[in-house]
């Protein structure tokens, strides 16, 4: 169930450590320690209908979660060609507070939406051209920070309020705001999807944020087109339709961004300076790989 992840790098399957499942107690201290702590994860999500139904789908995809000493405890990383996820670390004592807790609950919930949309067909692509790459970068995250509100909010109708404050008082609060207000108005828009849509929007209000998902998405652009062989073609391919409208599917079988049109300005362009030269010559680089060499005579 174990198994090394470069230098004593932890990997552990998400049904192995779910309590109906056995599980064979690691060797290392710092392993079982690990396995706890996402136990705990799984435990509080399960209170919540969506959170519940997204471990399921990678329990049944057989998705594994390790440890990333180099990533903050409020990120994780998914990586598709190996169905893994790695969460950050956070000392002992940081675990077992509130505050450890939350942050490693926004980690683990971004990584599981992430894996729930690739295990679908519907995460972002480095086949696509690196417009459509970046767009559909930035919906899927504005989905997650959608996604980890309502299943805040369900926990916090549970009587599990901690993450839900955890959110207000962080950097994203103004969606928390925004999410709250929609709710207030009109209670029946936590189940329809329209609270959902109106955290979704809110998440392009702040330039911030989609000028650090845009730098995020092009730095693994450059990393794909480094590693590109002949039979793994990179920036070429066009949207689909139906991809950025698929970003919306819950494990429940709604899609609250059905039939939106995305058409406006609000959800596109570079406006950050570095971005754009760093996009230019991403497109530079596709093009180059992309012209036959001349044949010398």
């Amino acid at each position: 169930m174990l198994g090394g992840f470069g230098d004593k790098r932890i990997r552990v399957r998400l049904f192995a450590i779910a309590d109906s499942e056995p599980y064979l107690a690691p060797v290392e201290e710092r392993e079982r320690a690990f396995v706890g702590y996402i136990r705990n994860l799984i435990r509080i999500l399960e209170q919540s209908p969506i959170g519940r139904m997204l471990v399921r789908s990678a329990m049944l995809h057989q998705v594994s979660v390790g440890l990333d000493p180099l990533l903050e405890p409020h990120a994780s990383f998914f990586y598709p060609a190996q169905n893994h996820f790695d969460l950050g670390y956070q000392p002992d004592l940081l675990q077992k507070s509130e505050k450890g807790v939350s942050r490693y609950l926004v980690s683990f919930i971004g990584a599981l939406r992430r894996a729930w949309h690739h295990h679908g067909g519907r995460g972002p692509d480095v086949a696509l051209r690196p417009e459509d790459f970046l767009r559909l970068c930035r919906f899927e995250e504005a989905d997650i920070e959608a996604v980890t509100h309502l299943i805040a909010w369900e926990l916090r109708s549970g009587g599990a309020s901690f993450l839900w404050r955890h959110l207000l008082s962080g950097a994203n609060g103004d969606i928390s705001v925004v999410f709250e207000r929609a709710i207030e108005s009109n209670p029946k828009k936590q189940f329809d999807g329209e609270a959902l849509k109106a955290a979704f929007n809110q998440w392009f209000a702040e330039r911030e944020r989609i000028n650090g998902c845009d730098h995020f998405a092009l730095e693994m652009f450059d990393m794909a087109l480094i590693q590109q062989d002949a039979g793994n073609r990179v920036g070429i391919s066009p949207l689909r339709q139906g991809m950025i409208e698929g970003i919306g599917m819950l494990p429940n079988g709604q899609n609250y961004l059905l039939d939106c049109p995305f058409t406006s300005g609000w959800y596109d362009g570079l406006e950050d300076e570095f971005n754009r030269v760093h996009l230019r010559h991403i497109k530079q680089d596709i093009s180059r790989l992309l012209t036959p060499p001349v044949a010398r005579r």
